[in-house]
């Protein structure tokens, strides 16, 4: 009898030791496992320091995964070369510690503030103009059952764009936003694309900049004397330049004032009106450049196109004006005072020079003909219709003046066109070897 009572005490002391046994270890499995219950619970551990520990990586090496949704361009100063812009990042990672099972209907995300869980700490390198609070701060995290995080920053940012403006207003520039974490170097959080470009869905339209494309470059950044390397994500976006307003309120008005400048060799010389006309279109063409100066572009490699095309203008527009102060004071002088002999014999020989080519070409002319008459086929001797012993003539100051003004009148529209194809050509030459650099 005391034997089996024995044998009955025995097995009752295996079997409650057996429970607290399993107890202690669905305890111990509770405190230490990544599998919640539910959601609920999941609240509670996270408020519990000493079993979710906000300070300690969820691995060794966390991938988180970066994307940028952009919303406004909000301006882009050029000058300053400062580039703001509205939008939010979003990132992504995992965290095996933070999953529950949402079996039964169970609630299968829920949102915690950014100070109850680990999350990387990423700052945007190029900013100009410090925002008040941390990136992301006081914006929740999303947690999922299965462990995955997703955290949305909003972002308004002020950041530096290097700025090339030889093709102003027809010029294209491509700003960055540059994403790393500081405090982590890449074997601690190793950055990824969440998409390979820039999401564009929620954009409002720029009256000035168009975003042309968006692309994602990864570079590297050593830090504490090259001891530590960080991974840097650049969202990176192609502005292109509405040009319209500029055309309309520099372009048109500034190629109108150049033309205007021809339109001084067909005033009558006798008028005297020419040189009051000229100094109106280059006060004009001053008053154009002065206006417009402040909305120009700056930069300390390259003028604008534009700059250089109304400067060629200028400088042409001052010599317009010597050329026509040289001519109306050939005019207006006196029949007793004789103008320098090297203006007689440059009239002589271009008058001569004019005849010969006319006399050529009528000789051609009449040796065709004879030609057709001849049976031996033998043309007759050419004719020079230009006699070289004509006697030396002496002209008037006013014959002076009206050849000059048609001479350089000629001289000056040819050497005009040949800069303006100077400057496209070299337009072009910039233009083709900016694609090949890009394109590479």
């Amino acid at each position: 009898m005391c034997f089996w009572s024995l044998k009955i005490m025995a097995h009752g002391l295996c079997t409650r030791g057996l429970l607290l046994f399993l107890i202690y270890i669905d305890l111990f499995d509770y405190l230490t496992s990544s599998d919640v219950i539910d959601a609920n619970e999941m609240y509670a551990m996270l408020s519990n320091d000493s079993i979710y520990n906000k300070l300690v990586p969820p691995a060794n090496t966390v991938k988180v995964y970066a994307g940028y949704n952009l919303q406004n361009v909000n301006s882009f100063d050029a000058k300053l070369k400062i580039f703001s812009t509205t939008g939010f990042f979003t990132l992504k990672w995992q965290d095996d510690r933070l999953k529950w099972n949402s079996n039964n209907g169970d609630i299968q995300h829920i949102f915690v503030p950014e100070e109850k869980v680990w999350h990387p700490d990423l700052v945007v390198l190029n900013l100009i103009q410090e925002l008040d609070n941390k990136l992301g701060a006081e914006r929740p995290i999303r947690i999922f059952e299965d462990g995955t995080l997703v955290w949305k920053q909003i972002a308004i940012l002020s950041t530096f764009c290097y700025t090339y403006v030889f093709f102003f207003p027809f010029d294209r520039q491509t700003c960055s936003l540059q994403l790393t974490s500081l405090d982590f170097p890449m074997n601690a959080v190793d950055l990824e694309y969440l998409e390979t470009t820039a999401d564009l869905k929620e954009y409002s339209l720029h009256a000035e900049w168009q975003v042309v494309k968006t692309s994602y470059i990864p570079y590297y950044l050593f830090t504490d004397n090259y001891q530590e390397l960080n991974e840097i994500i650049q969202f990176s976006m192609e502005l292109k330049r509405n040009p319209v307003h500029y055309i309309m309120i520099i372009i048109i008005p500034t190629i109108i004032t150049a033309v205007l400048t021809f339109v001084t060799f067909f005033l009558p010389l006798k008028s005297g009106i020419r040189i009051g006309y000229i100094l109106t279109v280059v006060l004009a063409l001053v008053v154009i450049l002065t206006l417009f100066v402040d909305s120009m572009p700056t930069s300390t490699t390259f003028p604008s196109i534009l700059v250089i095309s109304i400067t060629v203008a200028l400088i042409m527009a001052f010599l317009l004006i010597i050329i026509t102060i040289f001519v109306m004071r050939l005019y207006d002088k006196p029949k007793t005072s004789k103008a320098p002999n090297w203006m007689h014999s440059f009239v002589r020989k271009s008058r001569n020079l004019k005849l010969k080519c006319t006399a050529r070409k009528r000789n051609r002319v009449e040796q065709h003909q004879d030609i057709e008459h001849v049976e031996d086929g033998s043309p007759k001797e050419e004719i020079d219709h230009v006699d070289k012993k004509s006697p030396t003539k002496l002209y008037r100051n006013k014959e002076l003046a009206e050849f000059f003004d048609y001479f350089l009148f000629v001289v000056y529209s040819v050497f005009y066109v040949l800069v303006i194809l100077a400057i496209l050509i070299l337009a072009g030459v910039v233009y083709y070897y900016q694609n090949k650099l890009r394109n590479e």
